[in-house]
Order: structure tokens, then sequence, then C-alpha cells
């Protein structure tokens, strides 16, 4: 089973819902980041507007306040050579300042409206949001900036940096509310350096943010699912002319290729169709001209194998006489010597002629299917014995017989069959040496009796073994005229034997001899 679909269809629909998916995902990722970093954005505006409205207001309350007394070495703390400060307004009198009677309520660290304005004004300074006021921490030493309550930094890390930078953003989290921090640098009329410090709420940000994200989530298996929906109507859509093609095409087969297929439009699969159309065509004008040529060919050969029985068969009565006469002529006449030799070389030519006559004739005859006409089973063992008895005489070469326990029961027409064995056995005869041996084995292999004709004789060169079964071909040195042969054995034991529903092969090597295998079906 395979994990990957196999169909077009559902490939492209799945790399549709795959390239929408990363999509919506990157999408999704990138209004995430954008959308915070506006808001942000607007929030760091909205902290600088804030923070200079803090130092604007924080320098106005404390521009008018008194530098610190200077201390006289010849007198006291009293403002004497002992005594405390001098006379004036002093930050910590006990009158009015944060140190007086009333712990500061009344007034704020310089001359102005007091501790409660200063808180008012500083609750005042932005939007309702900023329910935490701004923070002032001095840097440099010297007296606090502002109130112990607005001098405690919300983050502490910032100032330092501030002090370097001049102005710090930072995120902090104050009684579990996650805020943004803007820390900017300042300096009093001295020139000494102190920290604003604006507080924003982002909780409400974040949230809109995960909101965002949830919905975007929730938003991503919707829109796949309808990705999905509009891919597989649009494949199925798209895919419908290459299913016509598809049953057009099953429907054409190469005994009737007249078939077309139907061409609608001018897009890319109706140029496919009109280009099959083309190649369709093409192809039944090849294969009707390939059948007008097979029907000739075939009318050619059924006429050569009429004329070769025919022939044959005409044949075979002149012969006959011929052979009768010089019979006649050599055994019962008194004849001189030169007439002798004539007649004599007559008789031999008929004899060869008559051997010819009668292998045309069987070859005809094989090849046309008769030679399994009334096939009966019959004992193939039975059939190679008696083909041996007719070829091994004492002036032969030896010939081993071996086969195996089984029967080898096989239909077609005994009498061909022996002449097959006949023929290949005589040819292995002629072709080995006098010291030469030959061997016929029998052996069952599955439902096939194969028979294997083996000699030690000349052999027959690599080139001419795959013509050997031709007609009248002979090789140089295996087969000629010298050796009796006529150049259609070999054919008519491939004719036989085909008839039969066997088949027939020869493997040699020069010098080292020949084997030939026939293998037919068991009855």
């Amino acid at each position: 089973m395979t994990i990957f679909p196999t169909s077009i269809r559902a490939k492209l629909t799945l790399t549709a819902v795959t390239v929408m998916g990363v999509l919506f995902i990157a999408l999704g990722g990138v209004v995430q980041i954008a959308g915070r970093q506006q808001l942000m954005a607007r929030v760091d505006a909205e902290l600088t507007k804030k923070v200079d409205e803090a130092i604007q207001f924080h320098r106005k309350m404390t521009h008018n306040r008194p530098p610190p007394p200077q201390r006289d070495p010849n007198r006291g703390p009293g403002g004497g050579p002992d005594d405390g400060p001098g006379p004036g307004p002093q930050p910590g009198d006990d009158r009015n300042g944060p140190g007086g009677p009333d712990g500061g309520r009344n007034r704020g660290p310089g001359p102005g409206p007091g501790l409660r304005g200063y808180r008012q004004a500083m609750k005042e300074i932005g939007d309702p949001l900023l329910t935490i006021g701004p923070r002032f921490i001095s840097i440099d030493p010297g007296p606090p900036m502002a109130p112990p309550e607005f001098s405690e930094p919300y983050d502490k890390a910032a100032v330092p940096l501030a002090g370097k930078k001049g102005i710090v953003f930072s995120d902090v989290s104050i009684a579990g509310q996650r805020v943004r921090i803007l820390t900017r640098l300042a300096k009093d009329d001295n020139g000494r350096r102190w920290v604003a410090q604006v507080p924003y709420p982002i909780g409400d940000i974040d949230k809109s943010l995960q909101t965002l994200g949830q919905t975007l989530l929730l938003l991503l298996p919707i829109g796949l699912g309808l990705t999905a929906g509009a891919s597989l109507f649009l494949m199925k859509r798209v895919m419908r002319p290459i299913r016509e093609i598809t049953v057009t095409a099953d429907s054409i087969s190469a005994e009737d290729l007249s078939g077309r297929l139907n061409v609608a439009g001018k897009d890319e699969f109706a140029q496919l169709g009109t280009t099959i159309n083309g190649m369709l065509g093409r192809l039944e004008n090849a294969f009707n001209v390939q059948r007008e040529t097979m029907a000739r060919l075939e009318a050619v050969l059924k006429q050569q194998r009429r004329f070769t029985a025919d022939a044959s068969h005409e044949l075979k009565t002149p012969l006959a006489v011929i052979k009768a006469n010089t019979g006649l002529m050599l055994h019962g006449m008194d004849l001189s010597s030169d007439t002798r030799s004539s007649v004599e070389a007559i008789d031999s030519a008929a004899t060869r002629m008559n051997r010819l006559v009668q292998g045309l004739m069987l070859l005809a005859r094989a090849e046309a299917g008769s030679a399994v006409l009334g096939a009966t089973p019959f004992d193939l063992k039975l059939a190679v014995q008696n083909a041996i008895d007719q070829v091994h005489r004492p002036s032969t070469k030896a010939v081993t017989y071996d086969d195996d326990e089984s029967d080898e029961l096989v239909s077609g027409s005994e009498r061909d069959v022996e002449r097959v064995f006949v023929n290949l056995i005589d040819n292995a005869s002629r072709h080995t040496t006098d010291n030469g041996h030959i061997e016929v084995r029998i052996e069952r292999v599955g439902n096939e009796a194969v028979v294997t004709v083996c000699d030690d004789g000349e052999g027959i060169a690599a080139e001419h073994v795959p013509h050997l079964f031709e007609r009248f071909y002979r090789a140089d040195s295996a087969r000629s005229t010298e050796t009796g042969g006529t150049g259609l054995g070999l054919a008519i034991c491939k004719g036989i034997v085909e008839a039969t529903g066997g088949t027939i092969s020869i493997e040699s090597q020069l010098g080292k001899g020949t084997t030939v295998t026939v293998r037919l079906p068991v009855s």
C-alpha cells in the first residue's frame, strides 16, 4: 500500500491543499508580526508623547524650587557656626514642605500646588489607560527628584541603559499585568541627570493578538477544506477530456483503428486529442498497407506451397518411370561399359531427385499442417529406437541410446516424427568421424519430452547456425551435395516438429560437435 496518491487528480489536489496551507500559515505569521509591530509602534509613539508631557510638567513643578542652601564652613547646621539651615524656605522645613507637620500633603517638591495637586496632575497626564503614573528617578547624587511614591522605578535595569542611550523601551509585569515602559533621560537646570519612566498597559494588545491567532487557526482548516473541494471540482472538469481520451483509446484495437477522439475547444487537451487522432490515422493507413502486404504474401506462400506440392506430385510418376527403366536396363540387359556408366549415372540422379521430391512433398504437407491430421498418441521412445535402427548400420558410427523410466506418449504422426529423428541421426552420422560417437537421449522435463541428438563431429561455424533451418541452405563444411544431402532435411524437421506443437534448436561449435534438441508436448 503506497502512502502517496497515484492519480493526477489526487496529486494536484494534494499539492493545492499543501500550498494553500503553507500560504495560510505564512500569512497568519505575517499578520501576527505586522499587527504586533504596528500596534507597538502606536504604543511607542503614545509613550513618547506622554513622556514628553511628564518631563515638561515635572520641570514646571520643580522650576521655582530654591537651590539647596550653601553651607558656611564657619556656621553650624542651624545657619550660624553651630546652627541649622539659614532663613528662607527649605525643602525640609516644617511649614509646608514634605518634611513639615502636614507630611508634605499640601506641597510638592517646590513652590506650586502642593503634593496633592502634583499627584492629580501626574494622574491626568495621558489618556485613562495610564492608571499608574510616571516615575522620576535620579541618576546623579542629590535630593530626590519627586516624592517617594513617584521615585521608585518600574524597570530598574532600564535606568542605567537610558543614562547611556538616552531612551529605552522595555516590557515588564506589574501586578500581573504586562506593561510597556519608556525610560527617557532628562536634565535639570543644574545639569543633574535624571530619567522619567512612563508606563502603558499592553495586556489588551496581547489579548487582541491572541484572539487574532486563534481566529486564523480556526480559518485554516476551513480554508483548506474549501481549497480541497474547489480543487477536486476543478480537477474533475479538467480531467474529463483525459477520461474521454482513455475510454476512446481503450475501444480502439489493431483490428479496428477507425475510432477517433472527440475534440472540443482549443486548449492543450484539444491539441492532444488532435495529435492522437492524427497518429491514429497514420497507424490505420500503415495497418491497412500491412494487411494488404500480408494478404499478398500469404497468397504467394499458398501458391508456392501448392506449386511445390503439385510439382512434386507430378514429378513422382516420371521419376518412377526413369527408375524402373534404369533398373531394368542395369539388371536385365547386356550393356557396354560406357552405356552402363551412363545408365548408372541416370539412375543415381533419379534417386537423388526422388529424395528431393519426397522431401518437398513432406515439407509442403508439414507447412500446411497436414502432418498432424489424424494425430494419435504414440510411444516416442519406440519411434526414436526405430529411427536409430534405420540409420545405424555396421558401416555407421556408434550410437548410444539413453532414456529415463517414464513413458513418453506424444500426439502426432508417428511416421513423420520418426522421419525427423532419422534425418537428425543420419546428419550426425554423416558429419562425424569414423571414431566419433553419437548419443541420443530422451528425458521428461515438466510437460515436455526432450530428445537430444549429440555428436562430437566437425561442428558448424557460428555464422551458419541461424540459417540451418532455411530451405536449401548449405554450410560450406557441414552440408554439401557430396555427402548426399538435399538441403531440405532440417527444414523438413522444423516443419514437422512445429506442426506437432514442439520446438527444435541447434547448438554447435566448430571442431567440437553439434547438439540438436527437440521438445515435444507429452500427451
